[in-house]
């Protein structure tokens, strides 16, 4: 029987049904998955030369006659090894090769067998008590492949596929199916436009996935590659213009805030707002007048006051007699919004968090059911199927790039018909690749200048004597009044992990400073506990908060001064960047010392950028150099996790695929003309479904 696209996996050789449920949770039920399952990287092996002519160090595939076969077995430390010693013959010289616990191969490579072996040149050395020739070379573990009737090399003598492994499940495997599978391409339909094929000069889908697997030389794999890109990239410039047009024709409230509104919310701001505020809330206040929602994104780095922007927007809302439900990604900081709101606004204010009590969850849900006026903010208790509302105007989210589509869209749905207006907001900055696709949708603001009086923090890594240099420095801030925190990467100590504990800094400095307040705060720990340590170090009563991650977000403490930070090379830069945005708040200098693991790490790209850079967008752009878009801004939004082949740093392409779906959208809006288009922008996109 054929192998179809539609084909399920057992339908191949060597997958029975042990194999295809460990394929199956690798995503890989058909054979259309394994044809979509894209190499990570290639080895070249398509150096085929003789022997004789080897280059040490050099990869090359010999093909040759299996001369002698021999085996040892043994212990390496306490681990037993077995080893099988090949040695092929050219003509012109001798390869050793040296395998590893693979004792099927004893019986498979007799003598007189003909061989491919492909790996890395290597000087070789006294082996089965005899001597080497000169022309003799040893490869260890290197890829071997018997010779096909077709004469066409998988495993050896071309550009190799590597996969991304599992137990069970080798790269040698996978070659082998995607194989079986190429077979099934001649079903497969091409779905790009022959325009869009032309313009871009792509190949066709067809034989980009056949390259993309086996490619017969790199300028080849290029250009399969540049289609694969290609298209994820459109697909995801396509769901993001089709979010942004449903947000256009939907209805929302007008909120019309008048001048003297304005001027009263200004009014409780304790503080004179920044001209790059003043712009953003014109923006905000322009987009509310509208009946269709606002989607806007709010960024700007840590301390640029985002917080009062979202005050005052709140208050547009409220004075034009509508609700505000603000999300915030942790309960530290919907219960610190939460204290900042309700002294500053003259509208009822109310926290919605897990553990809120029934009798109080009753009142709130009462209270969003009404008519009236009101602020809710909380964390994802916001979420829950029971939530609705009536007169919504607006929705903030706090750090939004910790909330997925499918969050974002029960916020915006909690009253049938009406979307209200949305506020993202986010202090990792945006870099313009993913302004472009994955935030395609929004119209961003950005908060470019820090408020007045705002001083340089001074960052330096230390280790060793100038640790012990910055504890007494720390010292002296806390003998002066000021405050401090020590972040570290986890809760209790690991024995398998070298890394300092909260738990352990925390006992570590009660010793080292007896007489100061020490407070310890960590995600364990209870509701009431957690708010008791963040009031007390608020009001000052703590003067050294040790810390996990908690702290990264929102938390407001002017007073603090100093920042230590255990085990840095565990954070990512951009979280790196929100701890340090903790300190400096007030008037006084500021520093953050960063504190690696080892001595070895103090070299770390990562960390030596931090110490050098300051600026919220350089960050950005140097973390997702690092570490790429699903690690810094989470994978739960649209497009991170399903990038298999394209780069959300490749500008170039990005721009190319937008202009594209922009097209097509403009001669097809409900892509009634193109059915997979249709189909591949409902799967990528939670909010959107087309009648």
């Amino acid at each position: 029987m054929a192998i179809t696209l539609a084909s399920p996996i057992t339908e191949l050789n060597g997958i029975g049904p042990a194999r295809a449920k460990t394929l199956e949770k690798l995503g890989i039920t058909h054979v259309r998955d394994f044809l979509f399952t894209f190499p990570r990287k290639y080895e070249d092996f398509s150096n085929h030369i003789s022997i004789k002519d080897a280059e040490i160090g050099k990869t090359a595939t010999f093909f040759g006659e299996v001369v002698s076969v021999k085996s040892s077995n043994g212990f390496y430390g306490k681990r037993r090894l077995y080893r099988i010693y090949v040695d092929i013959d050219d003509g012109t010289g001798i390869v050793h090769c040296t395998w590893f616990n693979l004792r099927f191969l004893e019986q498979k490579l007799r003598i007189g067998t003909k061989l491919y072996v492909a790996g890395t040149a290597e000087t070789s050395k006294i082996q089965s008590g005899k001597y080497m020739g000169n022309k003799d070379v040893a490869m260890r573990s290197p890829a071997f492949e018997l010779p096909s009737s077709s004469d066409d090399q998988i495993h050896t003598a071309s550009i190799v596929p590597i996969y991304s492994e599992t137990s069970g499940v080798s790269s040698r495997f996978i070659r082998y199916q995607v194989k079986q599978c190429m077979s099934a391409l001649a079903g497969m339909q091409e779905y790009m436009p022959k325009d869009i094929i032309k313009r871009n000069n792509l190949v066709s889908i067809q034989d980009a996935i056949r390259i993309s697997h086996f490619p017969a030389s790199n300028e080849e794999l290029e250009q399969a590659k540049h289609r694969l890109q290609f298209d994820e990239l459109f697909f995801l410039q396509l769901a993001s213009l089709v979010r942004k047009n449903h947000m256009q024709h939907a209805t929302s409230y007008t909120c019309d805030g008048s001048d003297a509104d304005m001027e009263d919310a200004v009014q409780v701001i304790p503080f004179e707002l920044t001209n790059a505020q003043k712009r953003v809330i014109q923006e905000i206040r322009k987009d509310m007048a509208n009946i269709h929602p606002m989607n806007r994104l709010l960024q700007g780095d840590v301390g640029s006051g985002k917080s009062a922007v979202a005050l005052i927007a709140a208050t547009i809302a409220l004075k034009s007699d509508k609700k505000v439900l603000y999300l915030a990604p942790t309960e530290i900081l919907a219960r610190q919004q939460y204290a900042s709101f309700k002294k500053m606004l003259s509208y009822p204010v109310k926290l919605l968090i897990g553990e809120t009590k029934k009798r109080e969850r009753e009142e709130i849900a009462g209270m969003l059911m009404s008519n009236d006026p009101c602020c809710i903010i909380g964390t994802h208790a916001l979420l829950q199927q029971s939530i609705t509302a009536k007169n919504v105007g607006l929705a903030i989210i706090d750090e939004q790039h910790r909330f997925g589509v499918a969050q974002r869209k029960k916020l915006l749905s909690v009253e049938e018909g009406i979307v209200p207006h949305l506020l993202s907001m986010t202090a990792t900055p945006i870099p313009r690749t993913l302004s472009l696709t994955v935030y395609g949708d929004l119209d961003v603001s950005v908060l470019d200048e820090l408020p007045k009086g705002r001083k340089k923090i001074t960052t330096r890594i230390v280790f060793g004597k100038e640790k012990d240099d910055a504890i007494i420095h720390m010292l002296e801030e806390l003998h002066a009044g000021r405050q401090a925190y020590i972040i570290a990467p986890l809760v209790e100590d690991s024995e398998k992990k070298a890394l300092k504990s909260a738990t352990a800094a925390y006992k570590e400095i009660q010793k080292v400073f007896p007489g100061i307040a020490v407070g310890l705060l960590h995600g364990q720990m209870a509701s009431a506990e957690k708010e008791s340590v963040m009031n007390n170090f608020t009001a000052g009563a703590i003067q050294v908060l040790v810390s996990t991650a908690v702290v990264e977000v929102g938390v407001n403490v002017p007073n603090a001064t100093i920042m230590m930070i255990e085990g840095a090379e565990r954070f990512g830069l951009s979280q790196l960047h929100q701890f340090r945005g903790r300190i400096g708040r007030g008037e006084h200098a500021s520093t953050c010392y960063v504190v690696p693991t080892t001595e070895q790490m103090i070299a770390s790209q990562r960390l030596q950028t931090f110490a050098q850079v300051s600026d919220g967008f350089e960050i950005a752009e140097a973390d997702l150099q690092l570490r790429g878009p699903g690690e810094v801004y989470g994978k739960e939004q649209s497009g991170f996790g399903n990038l298999k082949v394209a780069s959300l740093l490749d500008y170039k392409t990005i721009s190319l695929a937008r202009d594209e779906a922009k097209s097509v959208l403009q001669e097809d809006p409900s892509l009634d003309a193109h059915t997979v288009f249709r189909k591949k922008v409902e799967q990528k996109n939670a909010l959107i479904h087309f009648e």
